[in-house]
């Protein structure tokens, strides 16, 4: 954990669900949902911490320029209700 005084933002499964509803809606470009998931990935100064592996995951996938082709409406839709049925 973090042991300096500016708290973490946890990126929840919660939080990547209202990120894939943005995306479904056109509300969030897929650079945009890269770059989200780059900086989250690649943060130096411990401003976000993933809430568990599977969030790691869904985000690093989205930063790896070999799957971002991956990346579409039908992607994210699937991804979007299987982490409802976890919530």
């Amino acid at each position: 954990m973090t042991s300096h005084k500016e708290k973490s933002m946890i990126i929840t499964q919660t939080e990547l669900i209202k990120i894939c509803e943005r995306f479904l809606t056109d509300d969030l470009s897929k650079e945009e949902l890269m770059q989200f998931a780059k900086t989250v990935m690649f943060d130096e100064e411990n401003k976000y911490e993933c809430e568990d592996e599977l969030v790691e995951e869904i985000l690093s996938q989205w930063d790896d320029v070999h799957l971002q082709h991956k990346i579409n409406k039908t992607s994210i839709e699937n991804l979007k209700n299987a982490l409802e049925k976890l919530n």
